[in-house]
C-alpha cells in the first residue's frame, strides 16, 4: 500500500509539471499571437477596413456604390460602377457597358440619368480628345473611399 501511494505521487508530481510546462507554452503561444495581431492592426489598419466592409454589407446586402446619398436606382447605380472602374466614360461607352452587364441599355436613358447624377453633383462632363466624357466627382470618390474605409 505504502508503494501504491508513492508511485500515485510521482504519477501526480509528473502530471503537474506537465501541465507546468504546458501552461507556459499557451503563455508564448497567446502572447505571439497578441503581437502578430498588434502588428497587423497597428501597421494598416487591415482588420478595421474589413469589419467597415462587413458592416456595409450586413446593413445592405452588398457593397456597391447605391449607399452614397443621391444613388437611389439601378441605372444611377450600374453608371457609377461603370465610373468607377473606367474612370471617365462618353455615353456611348456607358451605354454599351450597361447593355453588356445588363442585357440592355438606352442612350437616352443613360443621357438623362446622366443629367440627373450631374444636377446632384455625383458625375461631371469634362472635354476630352473624343468629346465630352463623364467622371465622377471628387465628392463621390471621397464618399466611396470613405465608407469602404481605405486610405487615398
Amino acid at each position: 500500500m505504502g508503494e501504491e501511494k508513492e508511485d500515485l505521487k510521482k504519477e501526480i508530481e509528473s502530471l503537474k509539471s506537465q501541465i507546468n510546462t504546458m501552461q507556459g507554452m499557451m503563455e508564448n503561444l497567446m502572447n505571439m499571437h497578441k503581437n502578430v495581431l498588434n502588428k497587423v492592426s497597428t501597421d494598416s489598419g487591415i482588420e478595421k477596413r474589413y469589419l467597415k466592409m462587413l458592416s456595409l454589407y450586413q446593413r445592405f446586402g452588398k457593397i456597391s456604390p447605391s449607399i452614397i446619398p443621391g444613388i437611389d436606382d439601378p441605372i444611377s447605380e450600374s453608371i457609377v460602377e461603370i465610373l468607377l472602374d473606367a474612370k471617365s466614360a462618353n455615353i456611348t461607352q456607358i451605354t454599351e457597358r450597361m447593355r453588356h452587364s445588363k442585357g440592355s441599355a438606352s442612350r437616352h436613358t443613360v443621357r438623362n440619368r446622366l443629367k440627373k447624377l450631374e444636377k446632384k453633383g455625383i458625375v461631371k462632363k469634362q472635354d476630352g480628345g473624343k468629346g465630352k466624357t463623364y467622371i465622377l466627382t471628387d465628392k463621390v470618390i471621397d464618399k466611396w473611399i470613405e465608407l469602404l474605409g481605405i486610405k487615398k
